[in-house]
C-alpha cells in the first residue's frame, strides 16, 4: 500500500490517465536524487510508450493511409494517393525517403487510362518520423500534396508536404509547460544508429543528442556508466520538438548510457540503456585541411586570358560591353537571348589561372574549385567531349583530335597525355607549392553529343560497345534522354543496383578518377587534384557514390568530395557519399535575413535554421561545408540584394520575362554584401567566393552572372562607369579573409548562440576552441543597435573587426553598440 501511495503522489506525467496515454512507470523508488556515477542505470521511474500508442500511425491527411508493414513490423506500409485533373502520362513520388529522385518511385494509375480525373497511388514502407515529399507529373511538374495541410517552403518558391508517422505524430507542444512536473513520454527520442543522435568524432569522442517535447522539461542529463552525469544543453527547437546535446570524451564513448529528464521535481529516465557501437567503420571523418579552406570558384573561360595563342575562333573581346553584339553574332539568325550570348568564348585559360595565383593568395583564398576543365565545346564545359583531356583552348590549341584518335575509351593503357593535360598538371604543381588546394568538377551524369562514346552509339546503334552507357529511349528511330530535356546533354543510364547501370561505364569513370588524382600512377597523389565537386549528383543513385567514394579515399584519404545539392543533404553526407555539399542551405536563410525587405527573416529564425542543419548534418561535415552566397547557377549576390524578396534562384533571369533590375547595385546593396561576406568568414563551414564577388561584379542569373572577370590592369572597360574594380569591396574581402585566417576558433571552433534580438535585428554568437573565444555580432537592421551581453563576456575582449570601439575604450561594456548593416568581432585568449 505504501508503494501505491508513493505512486499516486508522483506528479502526473503529461497526457492524463496512464491507461489512455500508454505511459508506464516501471520503477517507483525513494525521492529522486542526482544520479551518481556508480548508480547505473539510475534508480528512477522509466517512461515507456505502450503498445497501443506505438501501433497508431498518427494523424494522417486524407491522401495517406498507413498500417504496420507485413515485411518489416518496425515500419509502416504507407499508401499515398493523388488526383490529377490535367492529362498525366506518368506520376512519381519524390521525397526525403528516396533522395528526391523524380524517377525512382513510380505511382500506379488506379483508373483506366482515359479516366478524368486520374488517380495515382503507391505504397512504401517508411519508419517512424517526419517524411517530406512531392508528386512529380510527367517527369517534370513537381507539386505538393494538395490534400495535406502540413507543408513548408522548399527554398525554390514552392512547398514540400510533410508526413508525420508514429506516436510522436500525436504530441501537442501547445500543452507543454516547464515546471509543471508533467513529461510527455511519447516525445522522448534517441536512436544511436542515427548520426543525428550519436555522432562519433575523429578523436574518439561522441556528440549525443536526445529529443523532448518543445518547452516540456527543465533539464536533461546524460548518464554514462562509470561517470558523473553530464548536463545537456538545449540547442534547437524544430517543429514540436526540442533537442538537447552533450559531448562525451573518448574514454567514455564506448560505455553504456541513458538519459534523465527533470521537470517540476519529477525525474524519469529514458526507457532504453544504449550500448554504443564504437567500431571504426561507424566513424566518419573529413579532410582536416578543408577546415581551414577559403574557397574560390572559377569559371576558367571567364577568369583570365593568359595565352592568346590558344584562343578559340572567334573570341569575344574581354573588355567589351556585355550587351553589345560582336560582328559574327546573329548572322545565322540567332538573337541575343536565343541563343548566341550563351555560346560566347572569352579565352580564359590555364596560363591566366597561373598568372593570377598571387592575386588569389593576396585575396586570402587557399582552395580553388575549377568548373569543368575537360574537352568540350562552349564556355562552361558541362557538355564534355571527353573526360580524359583538358580542353585545348585552356592549354594548347589543336592537341585534342590526335589524342582521341589514338585512344580506346575502354582501355586505359592506350590513354595519352596531351600538352594541355601537362599544362594543367604543371598548374596543379605550382598552385600546391603556393599553398593552394585544387578540386575540379566531376560531371558523371551526362556528356555532350560529341563524346566519342555517344557518337559511336548514334552511328552503330545496338551494336556499339557503348550501347548500354546512355539512356536510349528508342533505337528505331534513334532517340535518347537529354538532361532536363536538353538533347545536347545525353544522360547516362542508371539503375538501383549500381547507380550507373553500365559496368564498362563505371569502370571508365573509375579509371578517369584515378587518372586525375594520381596522374603518374605511383601511389603518391601529391601530383594530382585534391578532390572533386560533383555535378547534379542527386540524379545518380547514391549507391554509385558509395562505391566511387571508396575508390577516391583509397587513392587519397585526404581527398575532398563535395556535391551540388540544393536542398538539405543529410542523406548524402557521411561515409555513404560526400564530405560536404555546396551549402545553398547557408545562402538561403542568410540572404533572406540580410537582403529581403517584405519577406525578411528574423534573426531568431535564421539562427534556428542554421541550428537545424547542425542537428541533421554530421559534425565532421559542418566545418568543411562550402558556404556560398552565389554561384554560376544563381544571380550574383549584389544583384540578389538589389532585387529582394524572391525565392532563392527563382525569377532571376533577364530573359525569362520577370522584371529584374540588372543595373549596377548601389552602395547600400554593396554594404549588405559585405555583411554577408563577414557572415561567411565567421560562421561554421568553409566560405566560398564566386569569382568576381570580391571586386563588386553583379548581374542576373545565367548567362549574365558569367561575365568576364574585372581586372584593374585591363581598365578602362567599355561602359567604364559600370565596369570597374571596386577597391573598397576588394579591401573588405581581404580584411575578412585575414580575420578568418588569424583566428583558429573561426575555422575549427564550436558554435554557440549568445543572443537573438528580433526587435533590433541583431544576432550574436560565440566561436570557441582550446586557444581562444571569438564573439561575433551582426546587425542587419537600418538603425544602430544597442545590446547588453551576458555577464560572462565582461573582461579581456579585444576588438578585431568592425566599425566601432571595442570594450577597451567602452566604459559601458558589455553593453555595446552595433552600427546599422554591419558586424563587429571581438576575441580573447582562453
Amino acid at each position: 500500500m505504501s508503494t501505491m501511495r508513493n505512486w499516486m503522489n508522483l506528479p502526473a506525467l503529461r497526457g492524463g490517465a496512464l491507461a489512455c496515454l500508454g505511459l508506464v512507470i516501471t520503477a517507483f523508488l525513494a525521492p529522486a536524487v542526482h544520479a551518481q556515477g556508480n548508480d547505473f542505470p539510475p534508480d528512477l521511474p522509466v517512461a515507456e510508450i505502450s503498445a497501443d500508442v506505438a501501433e497508431r500511425p498518427g494523424r494522417l491527411p486524407p491522401s495517406v493511409t498507413a498500417v504496420r508493414s507485413k515485411d518489416d513490423p518496425s515500419k509502416w506500409a504507407v499508401t499515398f494517393t493523388v488526383e490529377s485533373r490535367e492529362p498525366v502520362e506518368t506520376m512519381t513520388i519524390a521525397g526525403s525517403f528516396n533522395a528526391w529522385n523524380a524517377g525512382r518511385t513510380p505511382m500506379r494509375r488506379m483508373w483506366n487510362a482515359g479516366a478524368r480525373p486520374s488517380v495515382w497511388s503507391v505504397t512504401l514502407d517508411l519508419p517512424d518520423g517526419d517524411h517530406w515529399y512531392k508528386f512529380v507529373a510527367n517527369g517534370s511538374r513537381w507539386m505538393h500534396d494538395p490534400r495535406n495541410p502540413d507543408h513548408d517552403h522548399d527554398g525554390h518558391g514552392g512547398r514540400n508536404s510533410r508526413l508525420r508517422l508514429g506516436a510522436t505524430a500525436n504530441v501537442d507542444p501547445s500543452t507543454a509547460r516547464r515546471g509543471d512536473g508533467r513529461i510527455e513520454a511519447a516525445a522522448l527520442g534517441h536512436d544511436p544508429r542515427v548520426r543525428r543522435d550519436r555522432d562519433l568524432r575523429a578523436d574518439g569522442g561522441a556528440r549525443l543528442r536526445v529529443r523532448t517535447l518543445a518547452g516540456d522539461v527543465e533539464s536533461v542529463e546524460l548518464v554514462v556508466k562509470g561517470a558523473e552525469p553530464i548536463s545537456m544543453t538545449p540547442f534547437v527547437r524544430t517543429g514540436a520538438f526540442e533537442w538537447w546535446e552533450a559531448d562525451v570524451p573518448a574514454a567514455l564513448a564506448s560505455q553504456p548510457y541513458t538519459f534523465v529528464f527533470a521537470d517540476g521535481g519529477q525525474r524519469v529516465r529514458h526507457p532504453r540503456i544504449h550500448e554504443p557501437d564504437a567500431r571504426p567503420s561507424s566513424m566518419f571523418t573529413t579532410p582536416d585541411w578543408a577546415r581551414d579552406a577559403i574557397w574560390y570558384q572559377v569559371m576558367v573561360d571567364r577568369f583570365r586570358n593568359g595565352d592568346p595563342s590558344n584562343d578559340p575562333d572567334p573570341v569575344r573581346p574581354w573588355r567589351s560591353d556585355w550587351y553589345s553584339t560582336s560582328p559574327w553574332e546573329g548572322r545565322d539568325g540567332q538573337t541575343f537571348w536565343q541563343y548566341f550570348v550563351f555560346d560566347r568564348l572569352y579565352g580564359g585559360d590555364i596560363a591566366g589561372l597561373k598568372e593570377k595565383l598571387p592575386y588569389l593568395r593576396d585575396l586570402g583564398v587557399n582552395a580553388l574549385y575549377l568548373m569543368p576543365m575537360f574537352q568540350a565545346p562552349g564556355p562552361h564545359k558541362y557538355n564534355a567531349t571527353n573526360f580524359l583531356h583538358i580542353d585545348e583552348h585552356f592549354g594548347t590549341r589543336g592537341d585534342y583530335k590526335a589524342a582521341e584518335a589514338a585512344e580506346d575509351l575502354l582501355d586505359p593503357s592506350t590513354w595519352t597525355w596531351t600538352e594541355s593535360d601537362r599544362k594543367f598538371l604543371d598548374f596543379i604543381r605550382v598552385a600546391k607549392s603556393m599553398g593552394f588546394k585544387v578540386i575540379i568538377d566531376g560531371v558523371f551524369n551526362h556528356t555532350g553529343t560529341e563524346h566519342p562514346a555517344f557518337r559511336d552509339v548514334r552511328a552503330k546503334g545496338k551494336e556499339s560497345r557503348f550501347a548500354d552507357w546512355y539512356e536510349i529511349t528508342s533505337w528505331e528511330p534513334f532517340d535518347y534522354e537529354g538532361w532536363w530535356g536538353f538533347k545536347s546533354l545525353p544522360v547516362f543510364r542508371k539503375d538501383e543496383t549500381n547507380g550507373i547501370a553500365s559496368d564498362s561505364l563505371r569502370e571508365h569513370i573509375f579509371a578517369v578518377t584515378r587518372r586525375w588524382m594520381d596522374p603518374n600512377g605511383d601511389g603518391d597523389p601529391s601530383d594530382g587534384i585534391d578532390g572533386w565537386r560533383l555535378d547534379v549528383p542527386n540524379e545518380v543513385p547514391i549507391v554509385f557514390w558509395t562505391q566511387w567514394r571508396e575508390l577516391v579515399k583509397s587513392i587519397n584519404p585526404n581527398a575532398y568530395v563535395s556535391g551540388e545539392i540544393w536542398t538539405r543533404a543529410e542523406e548524402y553526407l557521411g561515409s555513404q557519399a560526400f564530405d560536404a555539399v555546396m551549402n545553398y542551405e547557408f545562402a538561403k536563410p542568410a540572404i533572406a535575413w540580410v537582403a529581403n525587405r517584405e519577406q525578411k527573416l528574423t534573426a531568431s529564425e535564421v539562427d534556428r535554421r542554421f541550428a537545424e542543419l547542425r542537428l541533421v548534418y554530421p559534425a565532421a561535415s559542418i566545418p568543411v561545408m562550402q558556404n556560398l552566397l552565389d554561384s554560376h547557377d544563381t544571380d550574383r549576390i549584389a544583384s540578389m540584394i538589389k532585387n529582394p524578396d524572391r525565392p532563392y534562384n527563382e525569377r532571376n533571369r533577364e530573359q525569362e520575362g520577370h522584371p529584374y533590375d540588372s543595373g549596377r547595385p548601389d552602395p547600400e546593396h554593396y554594404r549588405r554584401q559585405r555583411l554577408l561576406a563577414l557572415m561567411q568568414m565567421t560562421h561554421e563551414g568553409a566560405p566560398m567566393i564566386y569569382y568576381g564577388a570580391e571586386v563588386g561584379m553583379w548581374g542576373a542569373s545565367d548567362p549574365v552572372n558569367r561575365k568576364p572577370m574585372l581586372w584593374k590592369d585591363l581598365e578602362p572597360y567599355e561602359e567604364p562607369e559600370e565596369n570597374f574594380v571596386d577597391k573598397e569591396m576588394l579591401a573588405f574581402y581581404r580584411a575578412a579573409t585575414r580575420l578568418r585566417h588569424d583566428h583558429s576558433a573561426l575555422r575549427r571552433g564550436s558554435f554557440r548562440t549568445i543572443l537573438t534580438d528580433d526587435a533590433q535585428d541583431v544576432w550574436v554568437f560565440l566561436r570557441e576552441d582550446e586557444r581562444e573565444q571569438v564573439l561575433v555580432a551582426f546587425n542587419a537592421g537600418e538603425r544602430a543597435a544597442v545590446i547588453t551581453l551576458p555577464s560572462e563576456f565582461g573582461e579581456r575582449w579585444k576588438p578585431v573587426f568592425g566599425e566601432a570601439e571595442g570594450p577597451e575604450g567602452d566604459p559601458d561594456w558589455p553593453r555595446t553598440e552595433i552600427p546599422p548593416v554591419a558586424g563587429r568581432v571581438w576575441a580573447r585568449p582562453k
